[in-house]
């Protein structure tokens, strides 16, 4: 009884005999597997992921995806020094020469990538089901285990984020890579002519070395061939299972080696010993953590447990409300009992472990599948310990053996049921249908910004990341009431819980929203409040110089800005140089301006705010062409902005171009009721040159009522009557601007040289 309990299904390796090439001709027990059932076998697939993912084409950016597309960030990882990625960052810089701001390039990239990997699944399913030891009892079940593994894999919801989220193509260009290294692998450990494995292991170690330069979770790669081998090839004889492979892991260790002296993975391994020898303290921040890591070495281990189990639950049922773009704030576990789902979900993985360990043999398929996911999820979870908790698209890799343990397992237990190609195809129908019916509907999330972050805040309410993102979201969209109220409510909850980078950000933010709708008071306590938690912070000083040049302490905003751009970086060097140049410009110094708004572009090509701020200097000095051009590139850049839209309506005025063209350009700057006032003047300007003076009137008094003060109503009212040509009313206009205290001394000279003409 004994002895038959360890009785394995699968039957021990021939002595002899090549792994059959891709594809087979053979015949299974029902029908053959001609090419053209491959063929047809993947076009499905490939034009059903193409559907699933058709929604997500235009969507929106999120994350770092913003710097993949607009920084300079990817040049500077392709060159020669010490750095990550480099093969995602040159398929990154491929995309930027065809269009850099256009998110269907890039997403139809990484959904091409998505299918070769379904078809390298498909591949290494039919393969598996094949290979001298298993194809005298499994190869007639191949083709149904190829077809459904694939499908399953290719539509499965809990993909999406490393498809849809354009940067982690680094995910799936990295298992697209260790899937191409195991296929050389396997065929090399399987050929009939020992000599000829060679290049096939140079190969396999080629394919991996490129998986690494992907992400560095292609170091997996190792462990998980190791581990099918000893499933599927050796087929459980441990004697020589190490000088059988040897040849393969010495080439794939090699590999590695050399990874390593571009990537100093002995450097990354002696930190985390450091992170693993102190369990129970505060960990230090490395390069991967995540931003205000607060937990111990121990908890971040712990958590893990309750996050795969989660991650387990969403294959079972990948239902759109309960996948999570972003779960940062999951709050720790401080033991294995608080929370008490820790202990459940540890025991829960330490079942299946056992499980896989004990019933390899009876249920080899299933065993393999729990093993590889483990293995293969290990890294990011249980290694590289102090990332951020909970990421869907760390089981891009892992679900891949998992999903083929479960329907080869199935699909053997139910013998000939799926024998027959009808059958099979109905299955593989159902399947893609509900999967991709779902991945579809999840994928509207993709919709914009405001659309993705409201539901990640919906669902992770401790999420101040989002919350963070949702701001910034209806910030672009001009909705600056719901983006300060997000930013005050991250930075309530960032200093109740001592978040510092979070503080930061919000303060920050908030800070910059007063001042862009002109609350100098609001803005001025933030601005003391930074002082007092953040005391020479170079984000201070920013808000300082902004709050000077508003203020009309142009003097101040200058030398405060100019100081400031010594101490910052990256996107707030963009900004220092964009607040510059409108502080010039409001001084009359549009040279100066135009250089300032040149160094914000030289950093972020696409930063709106600058092409807009040029567009405003030429169209001040009377440059329309220009302007006009400027102007437009803002709007693409960022269609939504009120003030772009409504300087392109006047731009086409100016011109003389079609009136509903510039109504329509009002129209859109209005929209979102904006608490701007130069969208409201633009309308009333069209509205005049319409001849619809009434109408026109009650713009201009909204334009007054969002700050539109002084000489600037009549002086507006004056530009719009001359534009259409009736000089008689203009003159009113500029009579009563003429007669107001607050009108400039040289601004009545000249208008009374114009009174004096007319």
């Amino acid at each position: 009884m004994r002895k038959n309990r360890k009785k394995s299904l699968l039957l021990k390796p021939e002595a002899s005999g090549a792994a059959p090439p891709f594809p087979d001709t053979l015949p299974t027990e029902q029908f053959r597997v001609t090419l053209k059932v491959h063929l047809i076998s993947l076009a499905f697939i490939a034009a059903a992921v193409f559907l699933a993912y058709s929604n997500s084409l235009h969507g929106t950016w999120a994350f770092d995806d913003t710097a993949i597309s607009q920084n300079t960030s990817i040049e500077d990882n392709l060159n020669l020094r010490l750095g990550y990625r480099k093969i995602a960052y040159l398929s990154f810089l491929v995309n930027k020469w065809i269009n850099p701001l256009d998110p269907v390039n890039y997403r139809l990239f990484n959904i091409a990538i998505h299918v070769v990997n379904a078809a390298l699944v498909y591949w290494l399913a039919f393969l598996t089901l094949r290979l001298p030891g298993m194809r005298e009892r499994f190869a007639r079940y191949s083709y149904p285990v190829a077809l459904l593994t694939a499908a399953v894999f290719a539509l499965h919801p809990v993909n999406i984020n490393a498809v849809s989220y354009i940067v982690q193509r680094m995910t799936s260009l990295s298992t697209m890579f260790v899937l191409l290294g195991l296929i050389s692998y396997i065929y090399g450990r399987t050929y009939s002519f020992r000599f000829s494995s060679a290049p096939l292991y140079a190969i396999a170690a080629f394919f991996v070395f490129l998986g690494i330069f992907s992400k560095e979770n292609a170091i997996m790669a190792l462990p998980l061939m190791v581990l099918y081998d000893y499933f599927f090839i050796s087929c459980f004889e441990n004697t020589g299972l190490l000088r059988r492979t040897g040849i393969g892991v010495a080439a794939l260790l090699i590999v590695i080696a050399a990874a390593s002296v571009y990537l100093d993975f002995s450097k990354a391994a002696g930190v985390l010993a450091s992170q693993f020898l102190h369990l129970n303290e505060p960990m230090t921040p490395l390069g991967w953590s995540a931003v205000d890591v607060y937990w111990t070495p121990l908890q971040h281990i712990l958590t893990e447990f309750r996050v795969i189990a989660r991650y387990l639950f969403l294959l079972l049922v990948p239902l759109p409300k309960f996948l999570l773009f972003d779960n940062w704030g999951l709050v720790p576990s401080k033991s294995l009992t608080d929370p008490l789902s820790t202990l459940f979900a540890f025991a829960l993985i330490a079942g299946l472990l056992l499980l896989s360990i004990l019933r390899s043999r009876k249920m080899p398929f299933l065993a393999f599948g729990l093993l590889w996911y483990l293995t293969a999820i290990s890294l990011e979870s249980f290694i590289a310990i102090g990332s951020d908790f909970y990421f869907e698209h760390r089981n891009y890799l892992p679900v891949i053996g998992l999903f083929f343990g479960i329907i080869a397992q199935t699909t053997v237990s139910l013998k000939d049921i799926l024998l027959k190609q009808k059958v099979v195809w109905i299955a593989a129908f159902v399947l893609s249908t509900v999967l991709g019916g779902l991945t579809y509907q999840r994928n509207f999330v993709w919709k914009d910004s405001v659309t993705l972050w409201t539901d990640t805040v919906s669902k992770a309410p401790q999420n101040l990341r989002a919350a963070m993102a949702l701001g910034n979201a209806y910030l672009k969209d001009a909705d600056f009431p719901s983006a300060a109220r997000y930013y005050s409510g991250v930075l309530k909850h960032a200093a109740a819980d001592r978040r510092p980078q979070y503080f930061h950000d919000a303060a920050y933010s908030l800070g910059m929203t007063h001042l862009f709708l002109g609350n100098l008071g609001q803005a001025k306590k933030i601005i003391d409040l930074m002082d007092a938690r953040l005391a020479g912070n170079p984000a201070t000083d920013i808000l300082r110089g902004f709050y000077s040049s508003l203020s009309g302490d142009t003097d101040a905003a200058l030398r405060q800005l100019n100081q400031s751009l010594s101490a910052v970086t990256g996107h707030d060097n963009v900004i220092v140089y964009t607040l510059l140049g409108d502080t010039y410009r409001r001084t009359g110094q549009m040279d100066k301006a135009l250089e300032s708004y040149k160094q914000a572009l030289k950093s972020d090509p696409s930063f709106a705010a600058a092409y807009y701020g040029m567009g405003n200097v030429y169209l001040t000095i009377k440059d329309v062409g220009n302007a006009e051009k400027l102007t437009g590139q803002a709007l693409a850049l960022d269609p939504a902005n009120p003030l772009v839209l409504a300087q392109m309506a006047d731009i086409i005025l100016i011109k003389k171009g079609s009136l509903d063209a510039a109504k329509q350009y009002a129209e859109r700057a209005i929209a979102s009721s904006p608490p701007f006032y130069q969208p409201y003047a633009t309308m009333g300007m069209v509205m005049v040159m319409l001849g619809r003076d009434a109408d026109a009137d009650v713009f201009f008094q909204r334009a007054q009522e969002h700050g539109l003060r002084g000489y600037m109503l009549p002086f507006t009212q004056a530009r719009a009557y001359f534009m259409k040509g009736d000089k008689k009313r203009a003159a009113v206009y500029l009579k009563e601007i003429a007669g107001m205290t607050d009108t400039p001394a040289e601004l009545k000279n000249i208008i009374n040289k114009d009174l004096d003409r007319l």
